[in-house]
Parts: C-alpha cells; sequence; structure tokens
C-alpha cells in the first residue's frame, strides 16, 4: 500500500465511504418497496445499485486500511470498525457469484436469497459506520487531517 502514498489516500477514506453506505442502504429501500408495490423495476435498480456498492467497497476498504496506517492508529473502536468493513466487503463480494448461481439455478428463490444478503449488509454497515463516527465524533480521530 505505500505506493499509494503520494496519491493522499489516506484522505480518501472520510470523503469516499458514505458513497457504499448510502446505496447498499438505498438497495435495501428500493428492493422492499419492490416487494410491497410488486414492481419488478425496483428490483432490478436495487440489484444494479447493490452491484455497484459491491464493486466500489473494496477501494473503500483500502482507503480506511490506508488511512489507519497513516495514522498509526491502534485501537478497539477502530478493530471492530475494520473487521465489520471486511465483513461487509467480502460477504458483498461472495454475494455476487451466489446471486448469479441462485439466479440461473432457483430464480424462484433469488429474491429471497438478495433480501438475506441485503439485510445482512445493512447490519454490517450500520456496525460498521457507527463505529467509524465513534471514532470521529468520541475520538477525534483524523480530525487534525481535515
Amino acid at each position: 500500500m505505500e505506493f499509494l502514498n503520494p496519491f493522499h489516500v489516506h484522505l480518501l477514506h472520510p470523503r469516499v465511504i458514505h458513497f457504499p453506505i448510502a446505496l447498499f442502504v438505498s438497495a435495501m429501500g428500493l428492493e422492499l418497496l419492490s416487494l410491497i408495490l410488486k414492481k419488478d423495476s425496483l428490483h432490478r435498480t436495487a440489484l444494479d445499485i447493490y452491484i455497484l456498492a459491491t464493486i466500489i467497497t473494496p477501494f473503500v476498504v483500502l482507503t480506511g486500511l490506508q488511512e489507519a496506517e497513516y495514522l498509526h492508529l491502534n485501537h478497539p473502536v477502530l478493530t471492530i470498525h475494520r473487521n465489520f468493513g471486511f465483513l461487509t466487503m467480502w460477504t458483498s463480494l461472495i454475494s455476487l457469484p451466489v446471486l448469479g448461481i441462485v439466479h440461473k439455478q432457483i430464480p424462484q428463490m433469488f429474491k429471497g436469497v438478495f433480501l438475506f444478503f441485503l439485510l445482512i449488509i445493512a447490519i454490517f454497515v450500520t456496525v460498521t459506520g457507527h463505529n467509524g463516527g465513534r471514532m470521529v465524533y468520541e475520538y477525534g480521530v483524523g480530525m487534525e487531517e481535515q
């Protein structure tokens, strides 16, 4: 990750973290709305947004790791934040091939499996974001860098 330092990647994390949070939460809301209104277009949009969030999540995790390294952070709240960030990233990345397989082999179960992944990711994103916020607002992490 040292090769990224000249680009100040550690400063990107607070600027990019809100995108996957908003996208995963939006996907969840659209999927629930699609179930209530029985609109397949909302389901397709939720899936597209979910895929986009999944694709950008590794970059966001990388920027967080870079920031923690740059600031020499070692804190229990950071550990929780990092672990749930990894859970979010890996669960979403693993979900894409699983969803692809389910879509091809048992399409009638696709929406249920997709909703399951959305619920799990929403929990992980909430815990990750909560602890990221704690690091900033309770401990002032990164405030001097802004």
